[in-house]
């Protein structure tokens, strides 16, 4: 079984990633040789792994609560924009709702899974592919039920 524990990076540093991984490749590949280099010092053995089921459910919980996130952000700022500009025409609430399901399309398009896939799983390439596609989702969600809490007039 390989080592599957991940170097830890902060939101900041996640984002950064993502964008040198998309406008600036050589430097993303520095970026991935520098952390093989961290993993490949972290003491050994590894620590015992969970069983599986426990990252399932861990899992689970955590992308729920990204959905209620996504779904409470995208509702508060359409009732913030109604309160601040009133009714919008149904033009607009449906270029949003294309919007959307276009960046859901995409996240669903983009997402790379065996083409990049290492035995372990933990390479920043992966890392990074895995942010974008759930920042597409949470994003196309929010846009959705964002457009969805416009008032018509």
């Amino acid at each position: 079984m390989s080592d599957t524990r991940l170097t830890k990076i902060n939101f900041w540093r996640k984002l950064y990633l993502i964008l040198i991984a998309t406008i600036a490749p050589k430097r993303f590949i520095e970026e991935q040789k520098k952390d093989d280099e961290v993993r490949k010092n972290f003491p050994q053995p590894p620590p015992h792994r969970r069983h599986n089921i426990f990252i399932v459910r861990r899992a689970f919980w955590i992308s729920l609560l990204l959905v209620f996130i996504s779904i409470i952000s995208g509702y508060a700022l359409g009732c913030i924009i109604n309160h601040l500009f009133g009714c919008f025409e149904k033009k607009i609430i449906s270029v949003l709702q294309i919007i959307g399901a276009l960046i859901l399309l995409w996240a669903t398009l983009f997402v790379r899974g065996w083409d990049i896939q290492t035995f372990g799983g933990v390479t920043l390439a992966e890392r990074v592919n895995q942010w974008i596609f759930r920042s597409l989702y949470f994003i196309g969600t929010a846009i959705i039920v964002f457009s969805l809490s416009l008032q018509t007039g």
